[in-house]
């Protein structure tokens, strides 16, 4: 018996084929639209992440211009680093210029919080990608964020609007070069002034006299790197004279309540002695000491490793007799100064020049506790 295929099984099987072509012709629309979908949400990524860069170093730009400023007019540049106004104004200024939004700024160092040399940013890109709707309100070439009125409707309503944005953080570093006064010499050998000679921060070479804004500038170098300093920064809050650090300022949320205590109160009563040259308190570095233990905190009274001028050598003397005479309200587990120790578990309370103890010498005049108190709380 011979079978006859019939024109309608062909017809049949050629409207299968073409159901089959306009299946495959959607998927690969489909996976089309998905493709552009994800490289447009990785476009978002980078270009928040090119915000990020340009925030970040837009902020240490402003320490590198003041440091400049510093140097060309004669001065070395001690205590010139982070300010939030100028450097937060700037990385928001730079961000804005690059389509995104500045998030959060904080600045840091490896300096024990004196300088900020370190800007971490965080920025969110101002282009959104929000989910495809039924209903076609929602394209998928649909950029626009939600704005004030769609996120309170959503609130009202107890929904949520879901937005793919991209979000990145970026840290800059500034490095302040190394500096030192050299003196100037009449042709009889007097001493007539002094001019600041630089040399770019670790470089290890020759001083050179600073003469020009530009020059002093090129010396101070601003790069991307990949991690903050180990110190937050203590910015001053309430004005000159006014010896307020609060706890946030010093690592307040690695500190623990009873420091965050006794600090804002050596802080009222000694501010005037300590707020030249900052606070230092939290540090993640191990060393076996109260710092990681956010128990303990240093109060600086010079820079560089420098001794403290007089003035602050005699308020300093006088701060540790205080906290002696208050070291029960204050918690004080012992506190090192000058090249001395006390501690009220081994050591009488009296005149502190009569019941301090000597430390060994450990070499050089941090380590020795010569430009700095260190305070320690027993909780």
């Amino acid at each position: 018996m011979k079978l006859i295929l019939t024109s309608r099984f062909t017809g049949e099987r050629g409207q299968a084929s073409l159901y089959l072509l306009v299946g495959l012709a959607l998927s690969l629309a489909a996976l089309a639209v998905l493709f552009v979908r994800v490289g447009e949400a990785n476009n978002m990524r980078s270009s928040a992440q090119t915000a990020a860069d340009a925030a970040a170093l837009a902020a240490a730009g402003d320490i590198q211009h003041r440091v400049a400023e510093t140097l060309a007019g004669g001065n070395l540049p001690w205590g010139v680093g982070w300010q939030a106004g100028s450097g937060k104004s700037a990385a928001k200024d730079y961000a804005a210029k690059n389509n995104a939004t500045l998030e959060d700024i904080r600045a840091s160092d490896n300096e024990q919080g004196r300088i900020g040399n370190f800007v971490r940013v965080e920025v969110r890109g101002n282009a959104c990608q929000r989910e495809l709707q039924d209903d076609r309100s929602v394209t998928w070439m649909f950029r626009e964020c939600p704005d004030k009125e769609e996120l309170e409707e959503a609130e009202k309503n107890d929904e949520t609007i879901p937005v793919t944005t991209g979000n990145a953080a970026a840290i800059a570093e500034v490095q302040i070069p190394d500096c030192q006064l050299v003196p100037l010499f009449n042709v009889l050998g007097v001493e007539i002034g002094n001019f600041v000679a630089c040399r770019p921060a670790d470089s290890g070479g020759g001083y050179q006299r600073i003469w020009t804004y530009g020059q002093a500038k090129g010396m101070t170098d601003v790069r991307l790197v990949d991690r903050e300093g180990q110190w937050i920064y203590s910015e001053l809050t309430g004005g000159p004279g006014s010896g307020r650090y609060p706890c946030d300022a010093v690592g307040g949320q690695n500190i623990t309540r009873q420091m965050c205590e006794t600090h804002e109160a050596i802080m009222g009563e000694w501010g005037a002695v300590f707020e030249k040259y900052g606070v230092g308190c939290y540090r993640s570095q191990e060393d076996g000491g109260d710092h990681p233990r956010g128990r303990a905190c240093d109060y600086m009274v010079s820079a560089n490793g420098n001794l403290p001028s007089a003035d602050l050598k005699q308020g300093s003397d006088a701060a540790a007799q205080w906290m002696i005479d208050n070291h029960e309200k204050l918690d004080i587990s012992y506190i090192m100064w000058d090249h001395h120790i006390w501690n009220p578990s081994r050591d009488p309370v009296g005149d502190w020049n009569n019941v301090k103890r000597w430390v060994p010498e450990r070499g050089g005049n941090t380590v020795n506790h010569m430009d700095h108190i260190h305070v320690s709380v027993n909780t």
